[in-house]
């Protein structure tokens, strides 16, 4: 399940609380579609609170909408305790050069936002 939240303007904030769903995805790009009729490019801010993985048409609905659309997302702040995040943040990255990624542990919560904001 995702939760919206209202990080900014140009920010699309997001908390993740379990399985993903298509609905979940169905909002999420409802979402960044009306923020990217404003703006030219987006920051997204997640925070991982419990990763209950995604379901399949989820995942491909997600994959197409943001392979075409890779480069309207500025960068990605992703804040949860999970040590793995922190090392695939940073391979994602490297790979992905026009959006900036980095990862936050939930107690760097505030500066995570702030980043998005910038």
């Amino acid at each position: 399940m995702l939760e919206l939240m209202d990080i900014g303007p140009n920010v699309l904030g997001l908390k993740i609380l379990g399985k993903i769903q298509n609905e979940d995805i169905q909002k999420l790009i409802e979402t960044s579609e009306d923020k990217l009729e404003n703006y030219d490019r987006i920051a997204i801010y997640i925070e991982i609170i419990e990763m209950g993985g995604i379901s399949i048409d989820a995942f491909f609905t997600d994959l197409k909408f943001a392979l075409p659309n890779l480069k309207k997302f500025s960068k990605k702040a992703v804040v949860s305790e999970s040590k793995w995040h922190d090392k695939l943040a940073k391979v994602i990255d490297k790979l992905f050069s026009s959006i900036e990624i980095r990862h936050f542990t939930p107690e760097e919560r505030e500066n995570a936002k702030k980043w998005v904001l910038e």
